[in-house]
């Protein structure tokens, strides 16, 4: 026992010793011109580590290296051999210069990789140079990317445009709205790698998501072994939050399996205020209603995944991945209802219970292949996917006396159960051709079948206590959706300065619902949607890229179930069968160059958005305010974007954006309520890191993001302000971070609607001010084999979930 003891504890020395660290860089002359096939020896001691070859660009790169004293030699045939002596403890820029009299005139040492990154169709938030993976989820952190803004309820927008979907390891989530945003929740930040915000996405993606696509990517690893992590964490606001998670992989010879495991309590008490103002009218003498909800809710989140690949041979490989989410959310909400007229006053309490719980289960089987040595690659998909949920709420209204708040009689009540059941099964395939050294093409196709049933059954409370059904608020809902794609990529290099891609995307959708039996739905459209990129690169490597590319949002399969969702007895949330897709055109041209003040990345685009649906409200009958999503017309978009990173001092990282933009909104819905908007978009955010003490382990984060007034279709949006202050120990395989969120209370959603005549205010925080503790450890090897990325066919499903 003695002796295993010593082993483990040797074992676990070695890990905190060797952990593992990247090299890479580019090699010019003096007219910083890349230096192609130079020749980079890496050499501890007496041994060669590796070798690397310079590519087109002059680029090398070392992965997976231990820690410490290397000698780095230069060989070239125009040159003589040149030696670097470096010590390397984190990852590495190592840029390097010729001169023509043959000796190094300069090295450029810099740690880690720029924050942002901009390429030819993204931009990309390294989210693990920064301390954001310690003791966050996933959707904390997608607050924090740069040109995303996301909502309460679940929605995400890019560049001020709604509609974005959510892919993981280039694998789409169908989940939408408050099921996306608890799933991400649920997910720990620990192993982020980034996140790519994807503007123009090619023909290869599925043309679903009008705003674009955020891709989470998660660390890969690369060796033998095993590696894991866990992480404990917990957050205070008014009420207090825990999360727990473990994560494995592990490779041995032709296998490799990979779990995640989660838990967790989320809890929260949100303050939402709306504010009425009614038009004098005939008939109508109330003058302002204020509404006033005080909620308190529980999530309960479970999850777990397991991925495992085989490796017939060398060229062909084989795999599962099983997924499984729960959540049991429980909400109380209680709004008391103040209603002012021209010769009185009324008050109301509702109080709302609502339970919830939903269960996803998915199954992916892939096949990854090599069919030549020319680089020709397959990949099939086949998927299934059984999403389950059950919404139970119960409300009631009592009237109050004016004087002495206590109720005088109970004025509605109600209560309702709203199940949803959704299964989709989905088979695809994806065929990778190169053709010569600078010509490939790709091409694919994919069919996908999805079949909802929702059955929402509202009741009302009689007089003799006796629950009865109500016809007009109760509905059987069934939808089928039979989407066909493919698609086909040209990507060519016509020389080291200029390269294009052009693709071009098929999709043929069916669609029927059925409301009570009735056939409610009759949809069969058929959408071509072409990308081009064009991008040209400087002999100083500046680049500049032109792209074009057109997309679709297509309605959730909630959105379309007419179900209702209650505040008060006079305020609901209501879904919309006749809901059409949006279409969306976007133009890019995007501009990277280095300087000596930093990295720049400047966007200019101009997006038309056709169609769109969009949640507003509107007011059916007397004193009711009704939201509900309706198509109400164009909107048209032109944007600027510049990202900024530099790293003035070896302890401090400074990055930022700023987005400024114009937007026009036309059209009308409800029959009466024209919408002709113009209005001017500014939000600015800046990420500050700093080493305090590199001995020590010591470092800090600041971060603020500010999004300016603006108004949106016909919602003015006031200012909000995040703000987080984080500080973190490292000690070895230990990490300990606390951090502070919203310290200024100041990250609120304000709205203001004008329904002609009708002023509609709100005011929502939903407790976001808090302290937070998380604590990490990093166990088994530094890296493993690659866990697969896989674009699981029924990821598209799952989006448009919830």
């Amino acid at each position: 026992m003695l002796k295993i003891a010593q082993t483990v504890l040797l074992f676990f020395i070695f890990h905190i010793a060797s952990a593992q660290v990247s090299v890479e860089g580019k090699v010019t002359d003096k007219e910083e011109t890349p230096v192609v096939l130079a020749v980079v020896s890496l050499q501890r001691g007496a041994t060669v580590i590796g070798n690397a070859i310079t590519d087109s660009m002059g680029h090398y790169q070392f992965k997976n290296i231990q820690k410490g004293s290397y000698k780095f030699l230069f060989k070239h045939v125009a040159y003589p051999d040149t030696a670097l002596l470096a010590e390397i403890n984190i990852d590495t820029i190592l840029n390097v210069q010729f001169q023509n009299v043959q000796n190094l005139k300069e090295v450029v040492v810099r740690s880690g990789k720029p924050i942002f990154q901009r390429e030819i169709d993204r931009l990309r938030f390294n989210v693990s140079e920064t301390d954001l993976i310690f003791g966050n989820n996933i959707w904390d952190v997608i607050e924090k990317t740069p040109l995303v803004n996301v909502s309460s309820d679940g929605t995400i927008q890019i560049s001020g445009t709604s509609g974005a979907v959510v892919y993981i390891n280039n694998k789409r989530k169908v989940l939408t709205g408050n099921a996306l945003k608890n799933y991400l929740s649920s997910i720990p930040s620990g192993n982020l790698e980034a996140i790519e915000v994807i503007t123009t996405p090619s023909g290869k993606y599925d043309a679903e998501g009008g705003a674009g696509i955020i891709n989470i990517l998660t660390k890969k690893n690369k060796e033998e072994g095993l590696v894991g992590n866990t992480v404990l964490s917990t957050r205070q606001t008014a009420v207090n939050s825990q999360a727990g998670s473990l994560y494995l992989n592990n490779h041995q010879g032709k296998w490799n399996i990979f779990s995640d495991v989660y838990m967790g309590n989320r809890s929260r008490k949100p303050e939402l205020k709306k504010d009425i103002y009614y038009p004098s009218e005939a008939g109508n003498d109330l003058i302002h209603r204020s509404v006033n909800s005080s909620n308190n809710f529980q999530t309960l989140y479970l999850g777990a995944n397991l991925g495992i690949d085989h490796q017939i041979n060398s060229n062909h490989v084989a795999g599962l991945l099983f997924d499984y989410t729960g959540n049991w959310h429980k909400e109380t909400r209680d709004a008391s209802s103040y209603d002012e007229f021209s010769n009185t006053d009324a008050l109301a309490l509702t109080n709302n219970k609502d339970n919830l719980n939903s269960q996803t289960y998915s199954l992916n089987l892939n096949y990854q292949g090599n069919m030549d040595s020319s680089g020709r690659k397959l990949s099939i998909d086949f998927d299934a996917l059984e999403y389950r949920s059950k919404n139970n709420s119960f409300s009631k209204t009592d009237a109050l006396d004016a004087a002495s708040k206590q109720p005088l009689f109970v004025k509605d009540w109600f209560r309702s159960t709203s199940p949803q059941q959704i299964s989709n099964q989905s088979v695809k395939f994806d065929f990778e051709w190169p053709l010569n050294k600078h010509l490939s093409i790709d091409f694919g196709a994919k069919t996908s079948l999805s079949k909802i049933h929702n059955n929402l059954l509202f009741e009302n409370r009689t007089a003799e206590n006796v629950w009865v059904r109500d016809p007009g608020r109760s509905n059987l809902f069934q939808y089928n959706e039979n989407i066909n794609s493919i698609y086909a990529l040209l990507n060519a290099k016509a020389n080291p300065r200029w390269a294009y891609q052009l693709g071009i995307r098929f999709e043929n959708t069916i669609a029927k619902g059925w409301l009570e039996g009735a056939e409610a739905v009759n949809r069969n459209y058929t959408n071509v949607f072409p990308t081009a990129f064009l991008k040209y690169t400087t002999s100083k490597e500046k680049t500049f890229v032109l792209a074009v590319s057109s997309r679709i949002t297509r309605p959730g399969f909630w959105d379309v179930n007419p179900f209702r969702t209650y505040s008060t007895d006079q305020t609901y949330f209501e879904g919309n069968p006749f809901l059409s897709p949006s279409k969306y055109y976007r133009q890019e041209l995007n501009h990277t160059f280095e300087s000596r003040t930093g990295t720049y990345s400047v966007q200019f685009a101009a997006s038309q958005l056709l169609d769109e649906f969009y949640a507003l409200p509107y007011n059916p009958s007397e004193n009711i305010i009704a939201n509900k999503k309706v198509n109400y017309g164009n909107k048209y978009s032109y944007s600027n974007t510049i990202t900024y990173y530099n790293q003035p001092f070896p302890w401090w990282k400074l990055s930022g954006s700023v987005l400024t933009g114009y937007v026009l909104s036309k059209g009308s819905y409800a029959d009466n309520i024209l919408i002709n908007n113009q209005t001017f978009l500014l939000s600015v955010s800046a990420n500050q890191t700093f080493n305090i003490s590199k001995k020590n382990g010591l470092s800090g984060t600041l971060i603020a993001n500010n999004t300016f007034p603006a108004t949106i279709v016909n919602t003015e949006i006031g200012n909000r302000l995040e703000t987080e202050v984080r500080v973190r120990k490292s000690a070895g395989a230990w990490d300990i971070t606390l951090s502070g969120q919203d310290l200024f209370k100041s990250n609120r959603d304000r709205y203001k609607v004008r329904l002609n005549e009708l002023t509609v205010l709100d005011e929502n925080y939903y407790d976001t001010r808090s302290m937070a503790l998380s604590l990490s450890f990093n166990f088994g090897k530094s890296t493993v084999k690659d866990k697969r990325d896989r674009t699981a066919g029924s990821e598209e499903v799952k989006q448009r979930t919830g």
